[in-house]
């Protein structure tokens, strides 16, 4: 048993809501994942069997949607949006000013950039997945909190001390 009870219980909590036992493996996957930081397939396995289905069905689900992390990722992990309405009022530059206030070096083109702070805490990626923030562009996703209407420099500021102190309290929980 890898989850916590705490955990355990709130999927079987999430099951009991809905009539279909399949409708609560994605909240649940969520559950897990919080607790985890990501679904390795032990943690997957015994999602799935909590809720009483095939772990398949669990590792299609985790391989289907990109919220979802069948491998370790960072502790602090910004999503940009770089769809059109963002990039239209400079989601580009927030996330390369993002970068350059955290010192990460992004890797990749358009739609794929990706880098990490030199301890691996923080991880940056530009992504073209909308996060129906269009109204409060541009904007970032980090963990599952929506950082928006960040355009101006104050904002990135406000935005990456907020991530250097979650930075710090997932160093301080590892130790």
């Amino acid at each position: 048993m890898s989850l916590s009870v705490t955990t355990r219980d709130a999927i079987t909590a999430e099951v009991a809501k809905y009539p279909y036992k399949k409708t609560a493996l994605l909240p649940s996957l969520k559950l897990a994942q919080k607790e985890k930081g990501w679904l390795s397939t032990e943690t997957l396995a015994e999602v799935a069997d909590l809720i009483g289905l095939p772990h398949s069905h669990a590792i299609e689900l985790a391989t289907f949607y990109a919220m979802l992390f069948t491998e370790k990722v960072a502790p602090v992990r910004v999503e940009y949006c770089l769809q059109l309405p963002c990039a239209l009022v400079g989601a580009e530059d927030a996330l390369a000013k993002t970068a350059k206030l955290l010192d990460v070096q992004l890797h990749g083109e358009r739609g794929t950039r990706h880098g990490h702070t030199k301890d691996h805490l923080i991880e940056l990626h530009g992504t073209v997945e909308c996060y129906g923030a269009c109204h409060r562009a541009p904007m970032c996703r980090v963990g599952d909190d929506y950082k928006e209407n960040l355009k101006t420099d104050d904002d990135l500021q406000r935005l990456v001390a907020d991530l250097k102190t979650r930075a710090a309290a997932a160093k301080s929980q590892a130790h």
